[in-house]
């Protein structure tokens, strides 16, 4: 006797994960479970996709190699490697380099990701664990309730791959700055917890000094040197404080 097993949408809605491929070409990929969600990448006929999920006639999909992310940069710590440690609590993945876009999931602080390329305040990075994305299910093909340990989207391992910064070199680029001294809710790096606000924008990060507590929230006056490349990584400059005062 001959037995055939079929892998029907109510068998694969049971078992998540499961393995599936794209059945049409040009499938669009979105940020969620409908189509006034936004578009954020198109997969092929035939690709290979890991299904996580069921919401209505909406697959939740791992993203693919080809789906773009995002996340601001002064919410990474990137060493030397391009490997980059998330600072904040449940930090936005978004779908472009924009803070309106879609938020493909979020990651907790200590998180360690990929970094491919840095741009305008924000870093492009290779999917993460954690994030989603959406097809419909009549574009899709369930064909194993085994998921390859390849597929899966990696963790990386801060014991192996993680580098620290070496500590910042401050060369002589003189400024002077008066502005506001506020506190930062996500801090870019262990040692930096402010930033000056001229005319209501924030302009520069403030690398932290031992009294700076003392000036939360005034008017000062700030002399100082800017920290080489710095701002390759993030989104303002960061001062390297010589001199602080109250302006009264």
């Amino acid at each position: 006797m001959l037995m055939f097993v079929f892998l029907t949408p109510a068998f694969a809605d049971e078992h998540f994960p499961f393995l599936a491929v794209v059945s049409r070409e040009s499938v669009n990929v979105r940020s969620g479970p409908n189509t006034n969600f936004e578009k954020v990448d198109k997969l092929n006929n035939g690709t290979q996709v890991i299904v996580l999920g069921h919401t209505y006639e909406w697959y939740k999909v791992q993203p693919t190699s080809t789906t773009k992310e995002y996340i601001r940069a002064d919410y990474l710590k990137v060493d030397n490697a391009s490997i980059g440690m998330v600072l904040g609590e449940n930090v936005n993945v978004r779908s472009s380099a924009n803070s309106n876009s879609s938020s493909l999931g979020e990651i907790k602080k200590g998180t360690l990701v990929k970094v491919d390329e840095m741009t305008n305040g924000w870093c492009r990075i290779e999917p993460v664990a954690g994030t989603v994305v959406w097809i419909n299910q009549d574009f899709l093909k369930a064909i194993s309730t085994d998921v390859p340990s390849s597929l899966l989207i990696p963790t990386i391992e801060k014991s192996t791959s993680y580098v620290q910064q070496e500590p910042v070199q401050v060369i002589s680029s003189s400024i002077s700055l008066r502005g506001t001294l506020e506190p930062l809710a996500q801090s870019p790096r262990d040692d930096v917890h402010y930033e000056i606000v001229i005319d209501s924008k924030s302009v520069y990060y403030l690398q932290d000094i031992p009294q700076i507590t003392n000036f939360a929230n005034a008017v000062v006056d700030v002399e100082g040197d800017i920290v080489p490349d710095w701002q390759k990584k993030s989104m303002y400059p960061l001062v390297h404080i010589k001199k602080i005062a109250l302006v009264l």
